[in-house]
């Protein structure tokens, strides 16, 4: 079971993302708070696993609870304004999110946390919409909802996520897009191709495309790849295998 403290000046956000979390048996919301001060008091009484914490509120900003985080207790940054990603993974965040919240994107939040350690808990359960790859150089990729079918190139494909029995694959130059394929089924498809490389059980990585990596801290480290903007989060089992990989020590 994962504790959480949903920390959101919000109202209507604080409950649309309670709600969400609470489809999932292994998700409890122990608690909420309207501000950081009131985030300090709570903490002062209960230690969540993790804390959902709003980087925009009035008065003292999301950041300046970090330093009250106990040892131990995650942290995932909610925001409504794309490019803060580096920003929160740079005080130690596990993920971060972006308003309206739904329920895929907070699947792959639930897994990120569990590879973490936050608790051996499985995202709550989806239904994504069908997609299907065109060829073996090809992959058919659902984006907006499932409102829009891109077909993309193996070959720039960043990254594969599994979340239950859909993948979550980013591409260069595009945002995230979805397909009704396990990760095992891509590891079958994409066959001894060098260039492809399973980091977890949940990730496979493009090593030609990626860039740089930048360690956060001994249960984090970032990884930038050519033409995708956002970095993806890996904890110390991928790193352990990609410096393993790269011929590092």
């Amino acid at each position: 079971m994962i504790t959480t403290l949903l920390v959101d000046d919000e109202p209507r956000a604080v409950a649309r993302l309670a709600e969400l979390l609470q489809t999932s048996s292994a998700v409890d919301v122990i608690g909420t708070a309207a501000s950081v001060d009131d985030a300090e008091r709570f903490l002062k009484g209960r230690v969540p696993d993790v804390v959902f914490l709003d980087i925009d509120m009035p008065g003292r900003l999301g950041v300046d609870l970090v330093a009250s985080i106990p040892e131990g207790t995650k942290l995932v940054f909610v925001t409504a304004h794309e490019g803060h990603a580096v920003d929160a993974f740079r005080h130690g965040a596990i993920d971060y999110i972006l308003k309206p919240f739904d329920y895929e994107r907070l699947a792959i939040t639930l897994e990120r946390l569990r590879e973490a350690g936050a608790a051996a808990a499985p995202p709550p359960p989806l239904e994504p919409p069908v997609g299907g790859a065109e060829s073996h150089d090809t992959v058919r990729l659902a984006f907006d909802s499932g409102r829009r079918m891109e077909i993309v190139p193996v070959s720039e494909v960043a990254w594969i996520e599994g979340v239950q029995n859909y993948t979550r694959v980013q591409a260069a130059g595009r945002k995230p897009g979805k397909v009704r394929r396990t990760l095992q089924e891509w590891v079958a498809m994409l066959g001894p191709n060098a260039g492809f490389q399973r980091l977890s059980r949940s990730l496979i990585v493009h090593l030609p495309l990626l860039r740089s990596t930048q360690w956060q801290s001994r249960d984090q480290t970032l990884l930038f790849f050519e033409g995708v903007v956002e970095p993806l989060p890996i904890g110390r089992t991928a790193v352990a295998r990609l410096r393993e990989l790269l011929g590092e020590q």
